[in-house]
């Protein structure tokens, strides 16, 4: 029983994706990422997760046990990237290059907060207690996964939360 047919496989498949950024000044980068950046300008970078949980069902004389699980990773990364003149002031274009490593490193901790939340929702369905048959394990299963797509929801915003002030800063 695959109650996850058709979704990726272990791993993380990560894309980038990419707004342009450029300007003369410091006020025309910053028009720039607020006129192209995701949200409308609202956020730098930004990170579309989706988890791929997968896992089998073995039937066993007293009901059923999870034989295998793995979760998946697909992320999509919006970034910012240095579509300026070439004959920019040097100043700016320092602007803009510590603007793009520090989103891309702040979306990149986004991503290790997802894979550490995948390991441990692989871990606890792994973990699951056998169960007097296969549809009662799925719904545990489920439960399992559900738990952990909220506690990363919420892991994603905390993190959001402390860092956001030190993001508004970088313009």
């Amino acid at each position: 029983m695959l109650p996850s047919q058709g979704w990726a496989d272990e791993g993380t498949e990560i894309t980038r994706r990419y707004y342009a950024i450029s300007g003369r000044s410091r006020a025309e980068l910053l028009a720039s990422v607020r006129r192209n950046a995701p949200r409308a300008g609202s956020a730098y970078g930004i990170g579309f997760i989706d988890f791929h949980p997968r896992y089998t069902l073995a039937p066993i004389a007293e009901g059923c046990r999870v034989d295998t699980a793995t979760v998946g990773l697909r992320i999509v990364l919006r970034l910012p990237r240095w579509n300026g003149a070439k004959d920019a002031p040097r100043a700016v274009k320092r602007l803009a290059a510590r603007f793009e490593r520090a989103i891309t490193a702040h979306e990149m901790q986004h991503v290790r907060i997802a894979k550490h939340h995948a390991r441990r929702m692989a871990r606890q369905i792994a973990r699951l207690k056998p169960a007097e048959n296969c549809w009662r394990l799925r719904r545990a299963a489920q439960a399992v996964i559900a738990r952990h797509k909220k506690a990363h929801r919420a892991s994603q915003a905390a993190f959001d939360r402390r860092t956001r002030k030190a993001i508004k800063r970088l313009l």
